[in-house]
């Protein structure tokens, strides 16, 4: 008998341990809607505080991309030169050129070289304010897109389900560790139980 009170203490604080873990990360999800018993509303974590989560957040985004400007770096870093030679391209073989050649007497000028040339110069002009060009537009982004408002709104309407989904994909081995630390510690507590008996002299070998 004594051997399987030896064996079963830790094995049972170990069950413990990893239930008691286990269900403690359930409870970040559930239940989704309150329940009360005895006066107390019990709900989940993460549907309780969605709305609390997702302006905190919303914060700490805000202030990590415009706080520290890299909204506005990363959108300088893009290169138009190219888009803005294409676009010049496309405005002078497909646009201007059938025009300019309606032109009474000088639409006879308007040849192929002749655009080709006009091609080069726009193309020119336009990439010499393609570095104003961001700028500019990285200020406008930074100062009309409400970033904050934004990123609120899509967590504090975001599915209670599907967040749970996306956190448990993202989550799952964290999680399974912190269920198989929760059997651990309670095996080890099962056998510091089983020490303290046997030091107080109320387990016998």
């Amino acid at each position: 008998m004594t051997w399987i009170f030896l064996l079963s203490l830790p094995l049972m604080t170990a069950f413990i341990g990893w239930l008691t873990n286990l269900v403690a990360i359930k409870m970040l999800f559930r239940p989704k809607e309150g329940i009360t018993v005895l006066g107390y509303t019990w709900q989940g974590i993460i549907p309780k505080r969605q709305k609390d989560l997702a302006a905190r957040t919303a914060v700490i985004i805000e202030k990590e991309l415009l706080g520290s400007k890299l909204l506005e770096q990363q959108i300088r870093k893009i290169d138009l030169k190219p888009y803005l030679r294409d676009y010049a391209r496309k405005l002078v073989q497909e646009g201007l050129g059938d025009k300019l050649r309606r032109i009474p007497v000088f639409g006879g000028f308007a040849n192929s070289s002749t655009l080709i040339r006009l091609e080069r110069i726009l193309t020119e002009e336009m990439q010499k304010q393609a570095t104003p060009l961001l700028h500019q537009l990285s200020r406008e982004v930074e100062h009309h897109i409400p970033v904050r408002s934004l990123v609120e709104e899509k967590i504090g309407d975001l599915d209670v389900e599907k967040l749970e989904e996306i956190v448990n994909k993202v989550a799952q081995k964290e999680f399974r560790s912190i269920e198989l630390l929760g059997g651990v510690l309670g095996f080890i507590v099962g056998l510091a139980q089983l020490l303290v008996l046997f030091l107080t002299g109320n387990l016998d070998l």
